[in-house]
This record gives structure tokens, C-alpha cells and sequence, in this order.
């Protein structure tokens, strides 16, 4: 009985970062930086305690595998609005960053109704993109929080976040509609497929 509620310690754990990701936001909006950070710390540590927990006693659930990744793209999706709107990351990045994420949504959502069930992994450059993005968000909330540094360093991550959002955008398309033109000749039926 204790070994089937562990198995749901991972859910619970992903669950206390979307109820962290209302409270970060206001933080930054009321301009109260320190306790922003350390909510935002707590939320990364969940996300690493998460992933360790299901990965080690393989904890996994098809809950699970929604819910984390979606827990940690409302969360830059969030901190990336938040932090255009202080005028601490420029509103067109902002935009790009978030037209990608819906595109790919969209794209799954389309290629599930229209072709067939996609079984995925992130592309590597997908994973790229998200780990510039949570530095990104994690130095300017220091930034805001602590102590100022170089404008060049964040200068330097938003130009490789532009050019990895740019490419992963182009990649994903480029998968998925190579997989729906095979998946249209063939004719399968259900088929799976997965973006490598």
C-alpha cells in the first residue's frame, strides 16, 4: 500500500510547482525580487527532485509525463511575460518564445487528429533552448533580487535563445511534416513515431 502511494510522490512534487508558479509571478510583479528568487529556486529544485525520484525508483506515470513538462512551461512561459512587462526581457523574444510553444502545441494537437498518435522526445536542440531559457529567467530574477553584472552576459543568452527557439522551431516542422508525408503514403494505421 505504501509502495503504490510513493509511486505518486513524483505527481505530488510537480504539482506543488504549479501552485508555486502563481505566487513567483505576483512576486516579480510586486517588485518583491528576493522572495521571487527563492520560490523560483524551491520550483527548480522540485522540478530536479521530481525527475530524480521517477527516474531512480521508476516512479513514472502517464500523468507524470504530461504535468512536468507542462508545469515547467507555464512557468517560463510566465516568467518570460512577466519579466518583458519589467522591461527586463526584450517583448519580441518574448513573443518568438511563446509563437514557438503554441506552434508545437498546435502541431501536436494537429498531427494527433489529422495523422495518428505521436510518441515523442524533445529534440536536442528543443532541450538546448529550455535550459537557455531557465538561465536566462533564473540570472535576470538574480539580477533583480541581489546584485547587478554585465549587460553583455544577458545579451549573449538572448541572442542564443533567439537562434535555438528559431532552430528548434524549424526543426520540429520539419520532423512532423516528414513523418505526416510518410504516414499519408504509406497509409498506416495508429502509427508512432518519434522526433529524434
Amino acid at each position: 500500500m505504501i509502495r503504490i502511494q510513493l509511486r505518486y510522490l513524483p505527481n505530488l512534487i510537480t504539482c506543488i510547482r504549479f501552485i508555486l508558479i502563481a505566487p513567483i509571478l505576483w512576486a516579480l510583479l510586486k517588485k518583491s525580487y528576493p522572495f521571487a528568487f527563492y520560490l523560483f529556486l524551491i520550483a527548480g529544485l522540485s522540478d530536479g527532485l521530481d525527475g530524480l525520484l521517477a527516474r531512480f525508483f521508476g516512479w513514472t506515470t502517464h500523468l507524470g509525463a504530461l504535468l512536468d513538462p507542462l508545469a515547467d512551461k507555464l512557468l517560463l512561459m510566465g516568467s518570460f511575460i512577466v519579466l518583458a512587462y519589467l522591461n527586463q526581457i526584450p517583448l519580441w523574444l518574448t513573443a518568438l518564445v511563446i509563437g514557438r510553444d503554441i506552434w508545437i502545441m498546435g502541431g501536436a494537437l494537429i498531427y494527433r487528429y489529422w495523422v495518428g498518435p505521436l510518441d515523442y522526445k524533445p529534440v536536442w536542440i528543443s532541450k538546448l533552448n529550455t535550459f537557455l531559457q531557465l538561465v536566462l529567467v533564473t540570472l535576470l530574477i538574480i539580477r533583480l533580487a541581489f546584485f547587478a553584472f554585465s549587460d553583455r552576459i544577458i545579451q549573449h543568452l538572448v541572442a542564443a535563445v533567439f537562434v535555438t527557439t528559431l532552430l528548434s522551431f524549424v526543426q520540429y516542422t520539419w520532423v512532423w511534416a516528414r513523418h505526416a508525408v510518410f504516414y499519408l503514403k504509406v497509409g498506416a494505421k495508429n502509427p508512432k513515431r518519434e522526433l529524434s
